[in-house]
């Protein structure tokens, strides 16, 4: 009778469904001796054929019950084919409902299968107690139903080595969204995210049972200091469909949604630890700087032959996979007859599925100054490789610069030009001899003796009397550098909102939250003198109070950092005038600084 009645209502079945997928699900999977629960095998295609598996360790004391109906889910309409068996076990120990299986275009489809682990039974007062655990446990998310999980690919790596961390929520309800989510600071790590996306369910096999996952969130992090390093928890409120108390009102409420409502679960992760080792000391080359992965190096010259005065720029191009945007320039050691500049860097960097990758480049500026045959043969690059869990040196070829004579001046002869100084023609101080008669005439007052003089002579004393002190208050000034950050510290924030504000006028949110945050934390870090791998909300809460910044103002920072960092994430939900987030910006760095002793 079973069987005739599955295959009556897959003859009913009006569509066809591309997932041809037979699922076992359980309500419970741990429980009590005698206690009830509840298992369903369901298909969303046309099928015949149900044959299920062994039941002979539990009590069955309802079922096969057969059900069909819809389901709306995440925008899609799926149809589904069900049959439930209500059960209870005999005795304890761990039990395994094998796989059920259906018939589905010819071919046969067997579900998975499902572990039960029954405990000793509990008292009545215990049972009791543990039933209003479950009830506010359920409340706030924390079921077994739908739950938050952090998940990292190594947690033991070496000091500036990749590590992915992936937040996901489990679900095995009808999820209809997020409200808010809340992603952790990332503590002793540098973070660099990937480009936010839109947000799907994908199946997901936890123990036996199959759920609905969605990735809220991939980072790749680099952790800047050894030792344990704890990823902090995040949280997430979510948005589930649920069957309501209240009956349906009538037909069109069963058949258009109606007797369901809507629930907010209050997720939150575990932690995760991870350890960071610190990188080795033997055979660490003199040239190393920090960088760690795989990469590829090569430096090329635009010229080999110029003439004195005249600009050579050398270009250095590291590639590969790891720490990209902390990689430093590599030191050049130079003949003293070149004028060098600081190198300037730009970068081509991507976070995708496979990890953080791209290049870095830095460009150098020199000019010779004298002519002569000049050699580099010391150019190179050194990384910690944590697979082969040793350092890699990579040289590159000398280059060979020829410089000739430079261009002479009117006068016949080569500038002279003093290294990052203004230009001095020689030539300009010696004159031909006159010949002829001298205009020779005789003065009445000496300029020797007068009060002229002695002022000419007294006055470079004075001036460098005075250069001096001016010297010495500006060391004073600046030995502290903390206290420098701390000055400096508005001007560099108004710096940073100006390129907010330039994402502000071309309508980018992303962008534009992005440079707020990064204003408001590089502010706060200088401000407080606080490393930014340092810096949470806690830590800045804390120091603000004990520089007296009022409980209001540190609420209102923690705010507009909270919305900063949901807006990074989700900006396609954000919703309001930029123009206000950035005049409350600007304002509540005026505030603190008001404030703040």
């Amino acid at each position: 009778m079973k069987k005739v009645l599955v295959i009556a209502l897959c003859i009913l079945w009006a569509s066809n469904s591309s997932a041809q997928k037979l699922v076992a699900q359980a309500s419970k999977t741990r429980l009590v001796v005698g206690e009830q629960f509840q298992v369903e095998f369901s298909i969303d295609a046309q099928c015949s054929g149900f044959k299920a598996p062994s039941l002979a360790e539990f009590d069955v004391y309802g079922g096969p019950n057969q059900s069909v109906g819809t389901e709306y889910n995440n925008g899609v309409l799926t149809h589904y084919i069900g049959i439930s068996y209500i059960l209870a076990p005999r005795k304890e120990g761990k039990f395994v409902i094998e796989a059920a299986s259906v018939n589905v275009g010819g071919k046969r489809v067997e579900s998975n299968t499902l572990t039960i682990e029954v405990v000793k039974a509990q008292s009545q007062q215990a049972q009791t107690q543990n039933q209003q655990e479950q009830s506010s446990a359920s409340a706030k998310g924390t079921n077994e139903n739908i739950f938050a999980r952090s998940t990292v690919n190594r947690s033991k790596v070496y000091q500036g080595e990749q590590i992915t961390v992936i937040h996901k929520v489990y679900t095995r309800l009808s999820l209809r969204g997020f409200q808010e989510v809340k992603f952790p600071p990332y503590n002793g790590f540098w973070v660099q995210d990937t480009p936010p996306k839109q947000i799907d369910l994908n199946p997901e096999n936890v123990d036996g049972v199959i759920y609905s996952v969605a990735d809220l969130r991939k980072s790749y992090l680099f952790p800047q200091r050894s030792g344990t390093l704890e990823i902090e928890p995040v949280e997430v409120s979510c948005v589930v469909r649920q069957r309501s108390n209240k009956a349906p009102q009538s037909v069109f409420e069963q058949i258009f949604g109606g007797g369901y409502e809507d629930a907010v679960y209050d997720l939150k992760s575990k932690p995760v630890k991870v350890e960071v080792m610190p990188l080795p000391e033997e055979n660490k080359p003199a040239n190393f700087s920090g960088a760690v992965g795989n990469y590829s190096f090569k430096a090329d010259i635009d010229k080999e032959q110029v003439k004195a005065n005249e600009a050579v720029n050398i270009t250095i191009r590291i590639s590969g996979e790891g720490n990209l945007k902390l990689i430093e320039a590599p030191k050049i050691k130079f003949p003293d007859d070149f004028e060098t500049f600081d190198a300037k860097s730009s970068d081509n960097v991507t976070a995708t599925g496979g990890g953080v990758k791209g290049s870095r480049t830095f460009e150098y500026l020199v000019i010779p100054r004298k002519e002569g045959d000049y050699t580099l043969n010391d150019i190179s690059f050194s990384y910690f490789d944590p697979q082969k869990k040793s350092y890699i040196t990579l040289p590159s070829p000398e280059f060979t610069i020829h410089v000739e004579k430079g261009k002479e001046d009117s006068n016949g002869q080569v500038p002279v030009i003093t290294m990052k100084a203004d230009v001095k023609t020689l030539g300009t101080d010696i004159r031909y001899i006159k010949t002829g008669d001298p205009d020779l005439r005789q003065k009445e007052n000496h300029f020797f003796g007068s009060t002229g003089f002695y002022g000419a002579i007294g006055a470079p004393v004075l001036l460098f009397i005075g250069l001096i002190a001016a010297r010495r208050r500006y060391i004073d000034q600046n030995s502290d550098l903390a206290a420098v950050k701390r000055r400096k510290a508005t001007a560099m924030a108004k710096k940073r909102l100006a390129v907010a504000e330039k994402h502000l006028k071309a309508d980018d949110k992303s962008g534009f939250y992005e440079e707020v945050f990064k204003a408001l934390y590089g502010y706060l870090s200088d401000r407080l003198t606080i490393p930014v791998s340092d810096l949470s909300k806690e830590s800045i809460t804390n120091a603000l109070r004990s520089r007296n910044v009022s409980e209001e103002t540190c609420a209102q920072l923690n705010a507009q950092l909270q919305d900063c960092e949901f807006a990074r994430y989700a900006p396609a939900s954000v919703t309001g005038d930029l123009q206000n987030v950035y005049s409350q910006t600007v304002s509540l760095i005026t505030l603190i600084e008001n404030e703040i002793e």
